[in-house]
C-alpha cells in the first residue's frame, strides 16, 4: 500500500499567506480611515463646543446686563456695549484677525484691549447685534439678538459654514 503525503503543499503555503496579507491590507487601511475620521469629528467638536462656549458666555452676560448700546440709531450694529451684573462696562466686538473680543471696564474696546472669546481656527465673517426696546417710552424689555456667520478650519483642511442666531431678554433681579 501506498501512503499519501501528509502536510501543504508551497503553493497551498504561498496562495494562504497572499489571501491573508489581501485582507490585513483592506482591514488595515479600513482601520486607518476610521481613526482618521474620529480625529476630523473630535476636532469639529472642539470647535462647535468653542463657539458654543462664547455665544452662551455673551448671552448670559447680555441677559443680565442693563444700559445697553447699540451705538447707532437703528438699532442693528457690530460693537454692543453694557452693564454688567457688577456695574462694570462691558463690549463685545469683531476683531480684525476675525474674532469675537470682549472688553471690560471703562476704557475703549480696541484690538489690543479685546480679550478673544472664539478660537483662532474659527473665522467670523460677520458679528451683527439688534437691539429693541431701549429708550422707549414702553414698559417693555430690551432684547438684544446676535446672529454670527462664519467658517470653521479643522486640522484635516476641511471647512464647515454656520450662521448662528441668538437671542437675550434683559433678566433684572426683582428684590
Amino acid at each position: 500500500m501506498m501512503r499519501t503525503p501528509r502536510g501543504y503543499t508551497l503553493l497551498e503555503l504561498i496562495v494562504s499567506i497572499g489571501l491573508f496579507s489581501i485582507v490585513m491590507l483592506v482591514v488595515t487601511s479600513a482601520y486607518l480611515a476610521l481613526i482618521s475620521m474620529d480625529r476630523e469629528a473630535r476636532a469639529t467638536n472642539e470647535l462647535v463646543a468653542n463657539l458654543s462656549f462664547a455665544t452662551e458666555s455673551m448671552m448670559r452676560n447680555i441677559r443680565t446686563g442693563t444700559a445697553y448700546s447699540c451705538g447707532s440709531g437703528n438699532g442693528s450694529c457690530t460693537q454692543f456695549s453694557f452693564l454688567d451684573s457688577q456695574g462694570q462696562s462691558m463690549t463685545y466686538r469683531l476683531k480684525s484677525n476675525n474674532t469675537i473680543g470682549q472688553c471690560s471696564g471703562g476704557s475703549t474696546c480696541v484690538d489690543a484691549s479685546a480679550i478673544p472669546l472664539t478660537d483662532t481656527r474659527i473665522t467670523i465673517q460677520a458679528l451683527t447685534f439688534y437691539v429693541r426696546g431701549v429708550g422707549t417710552s414702553d414698559v417693555q424689555q430690551p432684547q438684544v439678538t446676535v446672529t454670527i456667520k462664519g467658517t470653521m478650519a479643522t486640522d484635516a483642511g476641511k471647512t464647515t459654514s454656520f450662521n448662528i442666531e441668538s437671542s437675550a431678554t434683559q433678566r433684572l433681579i426683582e428684590l
